[in-house]
């Protein structure tokens, strides 16, 4: 079993029951997988697994959410665990979002709504970089 994990955060739970069963079907035991509905809620969850020696291998987030923002959530990220590579999900120009986001942590940006093959391809680049 592995201690590397996949966090998903999305304000739509249908969202995230998307990414879980996506996620499953192309990692399957690869990875752990957990969920979070706010960027609040997925950094209370970071810092609980880096408290556990978990390991976050990928933060896969939406850019539009009620309160912290995608961009926002992956800054923070940088900061309290800068091994994880970050990919951003958003409905907007995606010029318009990544402005700002020049950190090393992030491996794309994916639109909504993303191919499941793109999604998993980019994890799995990452793979060999996180």
């Amino acid at each position: 079993m592995t201690s590397d994990i996949i966090i998903c955060v999305d304000d739509e739970r249908s969202i995230l029951e998307g990414l879980n069963q996506q996620l499953n079907r192309a990692f399957g035991d690869s990875f752990l997988f957990e969920f979070a509905q706010s960027g609040e809620e997925a950094l209370e969850l970071i810092e609980e697994l880096n408290k556990e020696g978990m390991r976050i291998a990928f933060l896969v987030t939406d850019q539009m959410m009620t309160g912290m923002n995608g961009n926002e959530l992956i800054k923070k990220v940088e900061t309290v665990s800068p091994q994880t590579k970050c990919i951003l999900l958003t409905g907007y120009a995606e010029s318009e979002i990544i402005e700002g986001l020049s950190n090393s942590n992030l491996l794309g940006c994916l639109p909504k709504p993303w191919e499941s093959a793109s999604l998993i391809a980019l994890i799995q680049s990452g793979i060999g970089h996180s």
